[in-house]
């Protein structure tokens, strides 16, 4: 049968008896403060605070949901060799981010965009409001649980990347310990720090055209998380040198680009400037990888891959916001 490595640090209390450790505390705190945040902005844009109630609700169970499944999916070996109950023992942990936007971990447990996508489409129809106007409404919140899930990775062994060799950088936020006692850099205080910046940045801003606030901090976490993704050294998902997290950011990206330029306005030959200069973008990130990954050719400097990851990331997110912006004028 399976076994799994505990990978989070002893429990702070016990609670129904049930261990809970500092990452379930970070996340119910950025859980309760993202709702919060939905509420308020609810309230500044003029939008149905029941539905900004309504979202949470319907939000955490089928993020679990489709979290799990599409881990089961994406390892499918285990589902092969344990059976069909496999998919139901979530007290062993194993989800996947592509179910929901945030992650979700007791013991070990993640969860993840699917199952958010479709309680905002669920909230949008019950209580008749826009689907846009919902996301616009709940996204900052999201945005901040996952900031504080990020920074409570650091309770488990998660969001570790390469092993810190300069003693002068081995110290927190840079560094942390990692699984096997070994200095690594802390690529989860990366992910949390731009979450958190989305966050408030998004929650900031006022009423805009339908799907502008949504877009833009997705934008910028789907950047960010094919960045970080490539740096860390935990357990991922991935098919060879691309990781599944990576592939699906940018799948992510291309849905909120596409629309955004049918809407912007835009003459068809810009258009297709904007369409062939991001796939190219994402195409060196793609190739990038596959170098670091060392197989073919091993002499490629870090630095100099993660800084070309970060110019051309930043011009994918320029160009998806120009659009969006475009069409949201023109709205």
């Amino acid at each position: 049968m399976f076994e799994f490595q505990e990978l989070t640090k002893p429990a702070l209390f016990t609670l129904f008896g049930r261990d809970v450790t500092a990452y379930a505390l970070f996340l119910t705190l950025g859980v309760l403060i993202g709702v919060l945040m939905s509420v308020n902005r609810a309230k500044r844009t003029h939008y149905d605070v029941n539905a900004a109630l309504l979202f949470p609700v319907l939000a955490i169970p089928l993020s679990v949901i489709f979290g799990r499944l599409v881990y089961c999916l994406c390892s499918i070996v285990l589902l092969l060799d344990n059976g069909f109950g496999f998919i139901f023992r979530i007290d062993y942990g194993g989800f996947s981010i592509m179910g929901a936007i945030y992650r979700l971990e007791w013991k070990g447990e993640e969860c993840v965009t699917i199952g958010l996508a479709l309680a905002a489409l669920l909230t949008a129809k019950i209580e008749k409001v826009s689907f846009l106007d919902t996301l616009d409404c709940v996204v900052p919140g999201l945005l901040m649980a996952l900031a504080l899930s990020r920074f409570g990775e650091g309770s488990t062994m998660n969001g570790t990347g390469f092993e810190v060799t300069v003693p002068g950088l081995q110290f927190a936020p840079i560094a942390r310990v990692g699984l096997y006692g070994e200095s690594t850099y802390a690529v989860h205080m990366g992910e949390a720090l731009v979450a958190l910046i989305a966050a408030v940045y998004t929650q900031t801003l006022g009423k805009r055209g339908r799907g502008f606030v949504a877009g833009v901090g997705i934008v910028i976490v789907a950047c960010a998380q094919i960045f970080f993704e490539s740096a860390r050294r935990d357990e991922v998902l991935k098919i060879d040198f691309l990781r599944d997290v990576m592939a699906f950011a940018g799948i992510v990206l291309l849905c909120v680009l596409i629309p955004s330029l049918r809407h912007s306005g835009w003459k068809l030959p810009r258009r297709i400037i904007a369409i062939v200069g991001f796939v190219a973008l994402l195409a060196v990130c793609a190739l990038v990888e596959f170098l670091l990954d060392g197989k073919i050719y091993q002499n490629m400097p870090f630095w100099f891959g993660y800084l070309t990851d970060a110019v051309c990331l930043t011009a994918v997110a320029a160009i998806c916001c120009r659009a969006l912006k475009a069409a949201c004028e023109k709205e």
